[in-house]
């Protein structure tokens, strides 16, 4: 078990405690379309300037949907991939240039829907073993515009993190606000934001990664 106030960090024990958390995760009644599509991400752990974090990457500017959010690496299961899984890691290496064999794959989180609910989302949580200076600056830039990473010690802190109805959206959920260095929107939003903290209703938040392998780092 891990301690709130001892400093995480991503050694062999933590990283096996993590998998068996993520063996357990909720069932959650969610709406899909009738016709909705496979797709899984990659939720990168890993460790920059030796700090345990978490690696997003900004998409470029001229993709036909969602240009320049922030994002986890991943996308739509091809008819070719054997396994979500395989969807998660494929993508990864066609995004971020990050080879299979480099990441640790920790286990999944419970599916949710994509803002529309044409997308089954499935998000694979990993740690990536590469070397810093691999991880940040082999992307493909048709894809990517920038890779970053922010430490895990960085996104449990309450101060950057905001419960709020963000543009157009129906629904509250945690909004993380950006350091000043990282260039291009302020603040992490959307799917990607969801994924890490989810949607608080009644004092509980219903989908949560962070909160499932770290539960003891949240009040």
């Amino acid at each position: 078990m891990l301690s709130r106030t001892a400093p995480i960090v991503f050694d062999t024990a933590t990283l096996s405690l993590f998998s068996k958390r993520l063996l357990n995760c909720p069932k959650f009644k969610l709406k899909f379309k009738p016709d909705f599509k496979e797709a899984a991400v990659l939720v990168p752990l890993c460790v920059v300037d030796g700090k345990p974090s978490v690696l997003f990457t900004v998409r470029n500017m001229t993709m036909r949907t969602h240009r320049g959010e922030i994002s986890f690496p991943g996308g739509k299961e091809d008819p070719e991939d054997p396994t979500l899984q395989h969807t998660a890691l494929r993508e990864t290496q066609e995004e971020i240039g990050l080879n299979p064999s480099m990441v640790d794959v920790l286990g999944c989180y419970s599916a949710l829907p994509n803002k529309t609910g044409s997308l089954r989302v499935h998000p694979y949580v990993g740690f990536v073993r590469a070397e810093q200076e691999d991880l940040l600056t082999k992307f493909n830039t048709d894809e990517v515009s920038s890779v970053f990473t922010l430490p895990i010690e960085y996104l449990i802190d309450p101060k950057v993190r905001m419960i709020k109805q963000f543009r157009d959206s129906k629904q509250k959920y945690t909004v993380y606000k950006l350091p000043d260095n990282i260039h291009g929107d302020k603040e992490l939003w959307g799917l990607t934001s969801f994924i890490l903290d989810g949607k608080k209703k009644n004092w509980l938040f219903l989908f949560s990664v962070l909160r499932k392998i770290i539960p003891e780092h949240y009040p």
